[in-house]
């Protein structure tokens, strides 16, 4: 049964793996957020001392449009639904077009007493590493050869995201030392060692963490600080240096509350 909602993990609908599912209800959530505040001089007000985002839950209910003398269909259904999302990945909804959430946990229901026909049944996705929905595709800015510069990227989204940079070598030449600034962070490198046709990558995975890599290795101990590429949306300026000339691609997937 093709549904208005629906619901895709890994690429997989919910409502095609039987004809008999029902998605009775889909919550994209909104991320958890702590604040920590201490109490202002003057007998009146707050300052906030620390903000940050924990988790996002999605919920889906759905029913099991099959009788309840039909007792061993509908349990073969009921798990036919927990493993399928119990696989994780990309979740995606069909009201949230190019968008998308990395699935980290799922919290299944237990079946109860399938003889009630009418039950609804709901799963839990939930975000712990990146708690927001993002963009399936990216923005990004194309540099062509050269060994410096700056241009402006559009960045997505409603809440900060981080840059991810692509910087091509085309000199023939090593590459040592390269730098980067954007949105008031800055990530600089030395001893590289990145060959004249090698690629430097400055990434981040479904896990929201930084990883930097030349020529495909490890390149993350030629980082000396403790910065990350972390800009606010809208138009993004950045500015960028190398030993030699290279292509440089910085792009943007954006978050969403």
């Amino acid at each position: 049964m093709i549904l208005t909602r629906r619901a895709a993990l890994g690429g997989v609908q919910l409502d095609e793996l039987h004809e008999r599912i029902v998605i009775r209800s889909i919550n994209p959530g909104v991320p958890n957020e702590s604040i920590q505040a201490t109490a202002r001089m003057g007998g009146a007000g707050q300052r906030m001392t620390s903000q940050h985002w924990n988790q996002l839950d999605v919920s889906i209910s759905y029913a099991i449009d099959v009788p309840r003398r039909e007792l061993e269909l509908r349990r073969q259904i009921f798990e036919m639904v927990n493993a399928w999302a119990l696989r994780k990945g990309w979740l995606t909804i069909s009201y949230l077009p190019n968008r998308r959430m990395y699935v980290d946990k799922v919290v299944v229901p237990g079946s109860g007493d399938l003889w009630n026909w009418t039950d609804e049944f709901t799963i839990t996705f939930r975000a712990y590493n990146v708690p927001f929905w993002q963009d399936e595709m990216p923005t990004q800015t194309q540099i062509d050869l050269a060994a410096g510069g700056s241009g402006t990227v559009e960045v997505g989204g409603n809440v900060e995201s981080p840059l991810d940079v692509t910087f091509r070598n085309r000199s023939g030449m090593t590459v040592n030392n390269f730098s980067i600034q954007a949105g008031g962070h800055n990530i600089r490198l030395t001893g590289l060692g990145l060959s004249g046709s090698g690629t430097l990558a400055i990434s981040h995975g479904t896990d929201g963490l930084l990883r930097i890599t030349a020529d495909g290795r490890s390149a993350y101990e030629k980082y000396t600080g403790s910065d990350d590429l972390t800009v606010s949306p809208g138009q993004c300026w950045f500015s960028f240096s190398a030993d030699r000339a290279g292509c440089l691609t910085v792009q943007s997937y954006g978050r969403y509350v």
